[in-house]
């Protein structure tokens, strides 16, 4: 089976290793492209860190404060010398329903990208919350993002895995500039196309398109989901 990816610069090579470990071919292109801001953050109980890169980023600059809560084993794998809480299910909606009543009236810095869940946001109703915006996502558009787009609307792979909202948009994006949306949504849907998270899925769907969602909101989990289909 041949899966196409789309992650940042930074973690294509490790995705793509893991995949072809677990016997799969992959065909990669980055959609986005992470630029880091310089950021300095307020004490606080709890720091909650909402993406891989943004615990890397945390860790070099030394903005960790009180204790953490990441939203997933990927997000605190940088942060093994802590002892980090995440939710059962790894997105934001989930973390905020299991951390609510420990983050009431707490100071909590939220550090991630520029791109966040707005649902986070809402632990400022019941705690003293800051957000910081440690880098921004930028979309890209090259001759590579191009020819991958091209080769999902020829059918050329079996599968297609979307982690991110963002990658979406940038994906779609550059299909509507070579003129082949129509086309893309289509195979997307005759192909198997994966979203990891509910966020992802559901802007998938505004551009027409059905994913697949696995039970675990990773590449583990889409390994596990592509193993059985």
């Amino acid at each position: 089976m041949k899966v196409a990816i789309f992650r940042p610069i930074e973690y294509i090579k490790e995705t793509e290793e893991k995949l072809r470990k677990a016997g799969f071919d992959v065909v990669s292109a980055p959609m986005i492209e992470i630029r880091e801001k310089t950021v300095r953050v307020r004490d606080a109980d709890y720091t909650i860190i909402t993406s891989r890169t943004a615990a890397k980023i945390a860790l070099k600059k030394g903005l960790i404060r009180g204790k953490i809560i990441a939203i997933g084993p990927k997000t605190a794998e940088p942060l093994k010398s802590y002892n980090v809480l995440i939710p059962s299910k790894y997105d934001s909606a989930t973390l905020y329903r299991e951390f609510a009543d420990l983050l009431r009236n707490k100071k909590v810095n939220l550090l991630r990208s520029d791109r966040g869940s707005k649902i986070l946001l809402n632990l400022s109703e019941i705690c003293d919350l800051r957000e910081y915006k440690l880098y921004e996502i930028v979309k890209v558009k090259n001759d590579s993002t191009r020819k991958i787009v091209w080769e999902i609307a020829e059918k050329k792979v079996d599968a297609a895995v979307f982690s991110s909202r963002m990658i979406v948009e940038s994906f779609m994006e550059n299909a509507e500039d070579i003129g082949i949306i129509e086309r893309v949504v289509k195979s997307l849907n005759e192909i198997k196309t994966i979203a990891i998270g509910p966020p992802t899925k559901e802007k998938l769907s505004e551009y027409g398109v059905e994913p697949l969602m696995p039970e675990k909101y990773d590449f583990d989990g889409v390994i596990e989901l592509l193993s059985s289909i």
